[in-house]
């Protein structure tokens, strides 16, 4: 690693070139040995020789100098994109764009709006190794195309004797990224945007293949490495986690090429001809909070409504650890867990004394009259008999009776848990403890 890490940029290109010619060579050997085999023994030296010949000719065409004149010629066969045509339809035949180094604000989310977009290759398959060739990088992380853009040719130095062979090559690699004659299409994306001096612009839309391709790792890594696999793993298990499971719902699944996504991008191609859509549906609707009208307590439905799963989680971790030594571990647990109920009736009753003051007075309301003076304190100011009552503090007692007998009450519903074990006395001096806080919490808000 230390080694690769030492090779310049000149040195990666090299090392490409000679691979390639590796490859080639390898290829082409199996085919003289096949040759070799099925040829006659009249012919045989004769296929030898022109086989060598033809191999000399090959370890020629991968000499670099050579090689590069190729490349540089075939470059304008293929671009380099971030935003590309072929996405929207295959057989459209405009331009696309290379646009990776934005440096203007970045207030909205965009392919702008990543540190370094991945960059994808469109056109002709063939020449493909000529955009692998362009996609080398140093070792500070700068691509080769990024030094082709800035007409830096100092990698392809050692390469060449002569200022116009470099030349040559930065011309024919400038192809690549560059839009020459830009050009939209019958098969593009087009609008038609009108100027005050008249006539228009064409403005074409191009699919931001840099930024899919971002959002597809990232969901992949979100769905599939082992990390969030464990994370997962850990909260299915109720287990603590130091990671975040990271979840993407309603997200679709947008397919293109077919069978043949390289037809698309290499990109694409890498992909499996498949990129994801995020939900942009609207946030499901949820009623509004109303009056507690129309039953006789807030802990026989409003309330216990929305305590339901904490209660149920309440319930199942007390038979769990019902014939279990106490320790520190599950006190604090069930503690826990029992803020976590007293919370929601606090945040509870804070949404209804919301509500505009002597909602409770309604003829539809059969509320107590400890828990109208508990959610309605704005009525005091419109009230004298109400405010009175509400002074006494009388109701504060009488809330936290109730929300007792409410906990006992659901609770009783399992034999084993509303039994006289150990466990259940001590649940319930926990119970008469938190239910203390709770008076002073009302008491504090209503002064408040």
């Amino acid at each position: 690693m230390e080694q690769e890490d030492n090779k310049t940029l000149s040195d990666k290109i090299l090392d490409y070139i000679n691979s390639r010619k590796e490859d080639r060579l390898e290829k082409f050997d199996k085919e003289t040995e096949k040759g070799i085999k099925a040829a006659k023994a009249e012919d045989l030296a004769a296929y030898e020789q022109q086989r060598f010949e033809l191999r000399v000719a090959e370890e020629v065409r991968f000499k670099a100098s050579v090689w590069l004149d190729d490349a540089a010629g075939r470059a304008k066969q293929l671009q380099l994109v971030t935003h590309a045509l072929k996405f929207t339809h295959s057989d459209a035949k405009g331009t696309s764009i290379f646009a990776d180094q934005y440096a203007g604000e970045r207030d909205f989310i965009g392919t702008h709006s990543l540190e370094a977009p991945a960059i994808d290759i469109v056109g002709n398959a063939a020449a493909l190794d000529v955009g692998k060739l362009l996609m080398l990088e140093d070792n500070s992380g700068k691509l080769l195309v990024h030094y082709i853009q800035q007409e830096d040719m100092s990698p392809f130095q050692p390469f060449t004797e002569t200022q116009a062979q470099l030349a040559q090559w930065l011309e024919g690699f400038k192809l690549a990224v560059t839009a020459k004659d830009p050009s939209s299409n019958k098969l593009a994306k087009q609008l038609y945007w009108p100027l005050e001096e008249g006539g228009y612009h064409i403005l074409m839309p191009l699919f931001a293949t840099s930024l899919t391709h971002d959002i597809y790792d990232r969901i992949q890594t979100a769905r599939f490495s082992e990390e969030q696999k464990t994370a997962r793993e850990a909260r299915r298990n109720d287990r603590v986690s130091d990671i975040h499971t990271v979840e993407f719902p309603d997200i679709a699944v947008q397919a293109f090429g077919g069978t043949k996504p390289q037809n698309i991008s290499q990109l694409n191609s890498t992909r499996g001809g498949r990129a994801y859509l995020l939900s942009s549906a609207p946030p499901t609707w949820e009623s509004q909070e109303q009056p507690p009208l129309k039953v006789k307590s807030i802990f026989k439905g409003p309330f216990s409504r929305k305590v339901y799963p904490q209660i149920l989680g309440l319930k199942k971790f007390l038979v769990a650890k019902l014939h279990e030594r106490s320790t520190w571990e599950i006190r604090n647990e069930r503690a826990q867990r029992l803020d976590d109920i007293v919370d929601r009736l606090i945040g509870y009753a804070a949404t209804v004394r919301s509500f505009p003051a002597g909602w409770s007075s309604h003829h539809e309301c059969y509320l107590p009259e400890h828990q109208k003076l508990w959610l309605d304190p704005k009525r005091c100011g419109m009230d004298t008999e109400f405010a009175e009552a509400f002074d006494l503090k009388e109701w504060q007692g009488q809330v936290a009776e109730d929300f007792s007998r409410f906990l006992n009450s659901e609770l009783e519903r399992n034999s084993e848990i509303a039994t006289g074990d150990v466990e259940f006395v001590q649940w319930k001096v926990l119970t008469a403890q938190e239910l203390r806080l709770v008076k002073d919490d009302v008491e504090g808000a209503f002064h408040g």
